[in-house]
């Protein structure tokens, strides 16, 4: 079994366990500041989560430039211990009761803005501390595993806590929690490939050097189609995703599946185990044609919010829901494993930031649209809706791609290994 493999590796289950523990605490932050900020401020409480998810996508594409310029270890240890400093100040202002909105919002384009640094640093990471093909795709798997851990156990597990603990310690939790993820990066230790090798020609400073940079990796997308259209997919499905799932999930509930908040809970936590249930099995699978998997997790995922939009009793949403959270691994894994062994190790950190970019941005767009669609529609219409352009990508994606397979994935026999990727 693929995980199993992993986890009997040290240093992989050292990475993995700090990063879910990691998740669980952005989870636990989440739920207080958007509590508190309610508490503070009402609607306006929304400016917390955009500048959030704003900070990701403009800095982005920079904190890509500087996972393949620096020593990523390094990077990952600074942007968590500078994360949970900005998150340890949250308790104590609480406690004294002078925590404003504009100080919320501020964390939140920190915690933002250092997270482009982490996460493309971490992925590009990968292929060195995996050493193989095949380990490679089941580590991709777990940790892609983390946040949607965190997404069908957290409501339970924050449920609890709250019983035990004031609602401002949900953010030393988090702050712990970038502290054990430094710490495990750390004990890691130097040994592995942190640093890809330069050119020969070395990069230019400034911002002339970083546009000149990011330049490079958006030729280097452009030549290669099935990447382009798979990048410029997960825009547009995170799109219709954020329309569909974020908003449309819950006005659903609340109109048309049992009127309650108990509802929307359980459509969001059978979506969490569909998410988990559906990443073991990708992530155990021998994936030899990972361009059907990307693109016909696109129709999965459709398929099952038509199910959830046309679902006359709240058991066939459940099943709608699940359903349709089986295709984000489906398609997520083998799009990961593929970027990290067929394109040069020194670009790695830019096209990760920019798929990240590029599914914040999907996600921005899809939450502004949301407004205006659900105020003038119905919510069955607006999602079904989504979900048939979901389909009609993938079926696109497949008749465009199916029958090809990109170089260096992963039916090779034999193991590509560190020197090779480094």
């Amino acid at each position: 079994m693929g995980f199993l493999r992993v986890l009997l590796q040290r240093h992989l289950a050292i990475l993995w366990t700090s990063q879910v523990l990691s998740a669980m605490g952005d989870y636990f932050y989440a739920i207080a500041v958007l509590w508190i900020a309610v508490r503070v401020a009402g609607s306006a409480a929304g400016f917390v989560a955009a500048a959030e998810t704003g900070a990701s996508f403009v800095f982005g594409l920079l904190g890509g430039v500087y996972a393949d310029r620096w020593n990523r270890r390094h990077m990952m240890i600074v942007a968590d211990l500078l994360r949970g400093a900005a998150v340890l100040t949250l308790p104590f202002l609480a406690r004294t009761g002078t925590l404003p909105l504009w100080y919320l919002v501020g964390v939140a384009i920190v915690l933002g803005g250092l997270g482009s640094f982490f996460d493309p640093a971490l992925q590009a990471s990968l292929p060195a501390l995996a050493g193989d093909a095949r380990t490679l795709q089941a580590t991709n798997g777990l940790m892609d595993m983390t946040r949607r851990l965190a997404r069908a156990i957290g409501p339970s597990l924050a449920g609890l806590l709250v019983a035990f603990l004031p609602l401002e310690q949900f953010f030393t939790l988090d702050a712990v929690s970038f502290g054990v993820s430094a710490l495990a990066i750390f004990i890691l230790g130097a040994r592995y490939a942190w640093k890809p090798e330069r050119a020969a020609t070395p990069a230019q400073t400034g911002v002339r050097g970083i546009v000149r940079e990011i330049g490079s990796a958006l030729r280097l997308v452009r030549s290669r189609a099935e990447l382009t259209w798979a990048l410029i997919g997960q825009c547009l499905i995170n799109l219709l995703w954020a329309l569909a799932f974020t908003l449309g999930a819950p006005i659903l509930a609340a109109h048309n599946l049992g009127h309650s908040v108990g509802a929307y809970g359980l459509i969001v936590g059978a979506y969490g185990v569909g998410n988990v249930a559906s990443n073991v099995v990708v992530s155990n699978l021998r994936v030899r044609r990972p361009l059907v998997w990307l693109f016909g997790g696109k129709v999965v995922l459709g398929m099952g919010f038509l199910l959830l939009a046309a679902a006359p009793s709240l058991p066939v949403a459940l099943l709608g829901s699940a359903l349709a959270a089986t295709g984000g691994p489906m398609g997520d894994i083998p799009l990961l494993t593929m970027i990290q062994l067929d394109l040069p190790p020194t670009q790695l950190g830019k096209i990760f930031s920019l798929l990240e970019t590029l599914v914040h941005g999907g996600m921005l767009v899809g939450t502004l649209l949301a407004v205006p669609l659900f105020a003038r529609f119905d919510a069955r219409l607006v999602i079904g809706g989504c979900a048939l352009l979901m389909t009609a990508m993938g079926v696109a994606g497949l008749a465009r791609f199916g029958a090809s397979k990109p170089p260096g994935t992963l039916d090779a026999e034999a193991p590509t290994s560190v020197e090779a990727l480094h």
